[in-house]
């Protein structure tokens, strides 16, 4: 049995912070320890104790520093294996506390953000054993900062199937968020940041209301561009059209009540909600970025648009509503890719045996 440490400073929920328990609670399932240093009370520290992990909470004010000296500690009184940074602040404490020296350093990059090429930051990333990149194309950011390729894997992000959305469930997510039967759902979730496109998408449903007029939009998520984004959709006389849902914690409820999402994100490295609406049978419409050009095959498991134009995007949009047979091949497709190639299970084996392959020295392990 490995014992794996897991470090996580972010303080909100996102897509990484979900790979992380799908990770930890897998590794649990196949007969590993798993335990967490985190922010103390942090959306991931609350749902991993809930999961039954083990959590070493630290202060929010000074998360870097303690977390290191946390690191330290727990390297020194506990025979860890392997410690795993799941985002660039837990590299930074990992880093600091020198987990290199005492054990493999795994760490995760998950955005396509050019990576900084100071020497502190070229630094942490060539301390590791192995970084995981989520995407192809955030394999290449790593490569064109000058880090060494023996040391990149690409993982791709998991997701767990849910069973296909019936239609009690259906209407139940609908009743849920106050969307009458004749009306068509968009929907949308994501942090609401400047590179995830928001503000693109209001501009996009505003030109879909011409065409298809019982239209809504349904955006799940938070972030520092929400009063923004609101004041966009008021000025835009869509106030009453578009719902603005904040994070939702059973986001599955926004899932079964759309007909369609869009995922309008400028810069990406992946999308693990990209991955879970196709999962709930939702056809899908994004942009041609970064990595979500590998998830989707336009034209058979989505629909990819080039051009990030309000225009383009609401057009799309219009056919796909009004086409119902593509809808339906469409999700079909994608849930039968993600099963085959972004399924938790696979996330959870291919991460196990790197690991497996780092603490027993093989393959340039440290």
């Amino acid at each position: 049995m490995a014992r794996i440490l897991v470090a996580d400073l972010e303080r909100v929920w996102r897509g990484g912070q979900e790979q992380a328990l799908l990770l930890m609670m897998g590794l649990k399932r196949r007969g590993h320890g798993a335990e967490l240093v985190a922010v103390r009370d942090s959306a991931i520290a609350l749902r991993a104790q809930a999961a039954g992990i083990r959590v070493h909470p630290i202060s929010d004010s000074v998360r870097r520093i303690g977390a290191a000296r946390r690191l330290r500690q727990l390297l020194r009184e506990t025979p860890f294996d392997l410690v795993y940074a799941n985002e660039a602040h837990a590299l930074t404490a990992a880093w600091l506390a020198r987990s290199h020296r005492h054990v493999p350093l795994v760490a995760a990059r998950r955005v396509i953000f050019p990576l900084s090429r100071s020497l502190v930051s070229l630094a942490r990333y060539r301390a590791a054993a192995r970084i995981l990149a989520i995407s192809q194309t955030v394999r290449s950011e790593l490569l064109t900062a000058g880090l060494d390729a023996k040391r990149i894997e690409v993982v791709p992000d998991g997701v767990e199937i849910p069973s296909p959305i019936t239609p009690e469930a259906r209407l139940h997510a609908r009743e849920r968020w106050g969307f009458r039967a004749d009306e068509t759902v968009v929907v949308c979730v994501g942090a609401l940041t400047a590179e995830k496109g928001h503000a693109l998408l209001i501009e996009a449903f505003a030109k879909l209301r011409r065409e298809i007029k019982m239209c809504r939009l349904l955006v799940a998520g938070e972030g520092s561009l929400r009063a923004q984004l609101e004041r966009q959709a008021r000025e835009a006389g869509l106030q009453s059209a578009i719902l603005f849902a904040g994070f939702v914690r059973d986001v599955e409820s926004v899932y079964g009540a759309g007909d369609l999402f869009i995922f309008p994100s400028l810069q990406e490295g992946a999308g693990s909600s990209l991955l879970r609406a196709m999962t709930f049978g939702l056809p899908v419409l994004a942009l041609a970025r970064g990595g979500v050009a590998e998830i989707i095959e336009d034209g058979r498991t989505g629909v990819l648009m080039q051009e990030a134009s309000a225009e383009a995007l609401a057009q799309a949009a219009a056919r796909m509503l009004r086409d119902t047979a593509l809808r339906e091949r469409l999700t079909r497709a994608a849930r039968e890719t993600v099963a085959s190639r972004y399924s938790a299970d696979r996330l959870v084996d291919h991460t196990a045996g790197i690991f497996e392959q780092l603490i027993s020295g093989g393959a340039g392990g440290k």
